[in-house]
């Protein structure tokens, strides 16, 4: 059996586009087919993505910090290190750091990449929690 490394994968700035803050993020792993991928990322105090979705929904799992996620509608919810969150198939929502902590995550994705959609304005980052 042959094992493969990849030495090197370095963290890059995120696309201003899909995110609000200081955000990088490292592209761990990716299907050859683009179906799925895991991506490391890690926000300053108050960075968030932007509002999205994923075809085939998001695990994320959360390495350090206090972070937040939100579904468009609903309540949000603080995170920790070594708490998991699921977000559902097609299911719009944001998620990043608390306004106080930095915040490490690995995020899950199946489904190809996701759908974006706008800004998370500051009034909205403040609801819910």
């Amino acid at each position: 059996m042959e094992h493969q490394v990849s030495h090197g994968a370095k963290f890059e700035a995120a696309p201003a586009e899909h995110f609000t803050g200081e955000v990088v993020v490292n592209h761990a792993l990716a299907a050859a087919d683009g179906s799925s991928n895991v991506v490391v990322v890690r926000f300053a105090p108050g960075a968030r993505t932007h509002w999205h979705s994923h075809a085939a929904g998001q695990y994320i799992y959360v390495v350090s910090g206090k972070g937040r996620v939100r579904s468009a509608g609903q309540t949000g919810a603080e995170s920790v290190a070594g708490d998991v969150m699921w977000v559902p198939p097609g299911e719009t929502h944001f998620h990043g750091a608390a306004p106080d902590s930095e915040f490490v995550h690995f995020a899950f994705n199946g489904g190809g990449a996701p759908s974006w959609d706008v800004a998370v304005t500051d009034e909205e980052y403040g609801e819910g929690f």
